[in-house]
């Protein structure tokens, strides 16, 4: 006997948040490959009121509903992991975007976090230098390490004015 398409897609998407913590983009896409695989389509009925990207945008909203994907705290344990990694904020932010969060929301966490720590990259930064020993190397090399990891000019100029 076949599933109702929606009953199916939600708990592909139960499956997937059980073993993996995912934002709403990375379930989207998890949930469009199931559409596209042939397999699915033996398994599922589908509506015909509905088109599958509302039927998405459902199971959706309804793991929102019920707080099963919260990209609020995945976006800070997140942040915090590429902190500990010690990335540059701008790297972090280009990190975030990759893994799918909202464009928005990344800006608004991460201004959170720099108006409670102002120096945040700076931290990072001096915390970078020690773990990568690259205090004895000369200043034009230093320069050229940090900017390749993409911190801001701003803390590489007053990390090495201190």
């Amino acid at each position: 006997m076949k599933k109702k398409a929606d009953e199916y897609l939600y708990n592909e998407a139960l499956k997937y948040l059980g073993k993996y913590p995912a934002t709403k983009k990375k379930i989207s896409e998890i949930l469009e490959k199931k559409l596209r695989n042939k397999k699915t389509y033996k398994k599922v009925t589908f509506p015909e009121n509905i088109s599958k990207r509302e039927l998405i945008e459902n199971i959706l909203q309804k793991l929102d509903d019920l707080k099963i994907i919260n990209e609020r705290h995945f976006i800070e344990t997140v942040f915090h992991y590429y902190e500990q990694s010690l990335f540059s904020i701008k790297k972090i932010k280009n990190k975030l975007y990759q893994k799918g969060f909202e464009q928005s929301l990344i800006d608004e966490y991460v201004s959170k976090k720099v108006n409670e720590n102002p120096d945040i990259e700076l931290d990072i930064l001096k915390k970078f230098i020690i773990r990568k020993k690259l205090s004895k190397l000369e200043t034009d090399e230093l320069k050229k390490k940090l900017y390749k990891q993409s911190f801001s000019e701003n803390s590489i100029y007053k990390v090495i004015r201190d």
